[in-house]
């Protein structure tokens, strides 16, 4: 099997603290308790976590020059070190003069090298060039980002380059580091990781997703990354095969055997969405099989997933005329069949209302022509099925007057 190459990105600053040197050196502190003083934090982080490549980036005011003046050899390139300093001094170093600076890094950090130019992110569109200059700059594998230099503002799009990265190019963002120079004592420069901002952002990505589709196992590598039992976390993924099968018994018995593993806090981010991810999962506690149908199917219809909604919303019918009866509910032939049965010979002999009658009768042709794909046999369910204002329109009017008639002969 290949390596997974690494590979770091880096901003370069444009601060200009020592009247001397141009630059400040910082004396940077490691997790581990090793120091590694550099003026430039990428240089130290690099020698840290050994990348495969390499990401410069940097405005044209950059400190590009700072950069040189680490890397180069006394006595050598000694017209491209002027030529470069001058730039970054008048803000007009261009991806020409980076493409002759190239080789001098690659030379000096043993490594491939790609230095590029960003915009300064003074508005949406400029924020949003950066994000193409870095998706551009790395290709595939994995990715750490040092977001300790260039403009304050640029951290925050560095980190959403993060979440770009990861969702738009399908990479593995390993880690995210920052030189915090503000929190400095005894002339020591802590580096802090800010995975636990990444750990929040997933997190929240997560959610919203799940109330857009419904799928739990969205949820298990969050929850495995924490510390919760592989096991446990299976049952998530167990239950989101099992409700997309449609098989909501299964899917709940799942969640039930997860849901303990809520009742003590989580480690880590986990536990700041620890309530959020339990109000979603509360839905398995009491309630009849039936319920439980009839409020997937709704939560189905929301999400504009008819067919779903509407199998769903059938199925809740058949099983509630099941649990009426007290029969059993998983076998079709025995159980399921003759309850929907006796349920429409109800119907045709006028124990319940028109409305009642009309309902039931649109939410089974509209989801036998859904499930089927075929053309249906009435004139009216084809209006229904084409029509995008009418088809969510007609399934919630039957859902609500079949929920309804439940209520009433209870």
């Amino acid at each position: 099997m290949s390596k997974v190459l690494t590979t770091l990105v880096s901003f370069l600053g444009r601060a200009r603290q020592d009247p001397k040197t141009g630059y400040r050196t910082a004396h940077y502190r490691f997790a581990d308790g090793s120091t590694h003083t550099t003026p430039f934090f990428g240089l130290a982080l690099r020698e840290v976590i050994r990348p495969e490549r390499l990401v410069l980036l940097g405005t044209a005011g950059s400190m590009w020059d700072v950069l040189i003046e680490q890397l180069a050899v006394a006595g050598e390139d000694e017209e491209l070190r002027l030529r470069l300093i001058e730039a970054a001094t008048e803000n007009r170093v261009d991806d020409a003069l980076l493409a002759e600076v190239v080789p001098l890094v690659e030379r000096a950090l043993g490594l491939p090298c790609v230095l590029r130019l960003i915009d300064y992110g003074r508005d949406a569109d400029g924020q949003a060039r950066i994000l193409d200059v870095i998706a551009a700059a790395v290709p595939a594998g994995r990715v750490a980002l040092d977001l300790t230099h260039g403009f304050r503002h640029l951290a925050a799009v560095g980190l959403l380059s993060a979440l770009f990265l990861e969702r738009v190019r399908g990479l593995n963002i390993a880690s995210v580091y920052y030189g915090a120079h503000e929190m400095t004592e005894n002339d020591q420069t802590p580096v802090i990781q800010l995975d636990g901002l990444l750990a929040i952002a997933h997190w929240i990505d997560a959610l919203g997703r799940f109330d857009q589709n419904g799928d739990y196992s969205l949820f298990a590598p969050l929850l495995e990354a924490d510390g919760v039992a592989a096991d446990k976390v299976g049952c998530l993924r167990d239950a989101a095969f099992f409700e997309r099968t449609l098989n909501l018994s299964d899917a709940r018995r799942r969640i039930q055997t997860f849901l303990p593993a809520l009742d003590r806090p989580l480690a880590g981010v986990s536990g700041l969405f620890q309530d959020a991810l339990r109000q979603r999962l509360a839905w398995v506690r009491g309630g009849t099989l039936s319920e439980h149908q009839r409020r997937l199917a709704e939560f189905y219809l929301e999400q504009r997933d008819y067919v779903r909604a509407a199998i769903l919303g059938f199925e809740a019918v058949v099983t509630r005329e099941c649990e009426r009866r007290k029969s059993g509910w998983h076998d079709h032939q025995e159980d399921r069949k003759p309850a929907a049965e006796a349920y429409e010979a109800e119907i045709k002999a006028g124990e319940h209302s028109r409305a009642v009658c009309d309902a039931y009768w649109t939410l089974k042709n509209v989801r036998n022509a859904l499930a089927h794909g075929n053309p249906a046999a009435l004139e009216k369910v084809r209006q229904i099925v084409v029509s995008p204002e009418q088809l969510p329109l007609e399934l919630r009017r039957a859902l609500d007057q079949l929920t309804q008639s439940f209520t009433t002969r209870e």
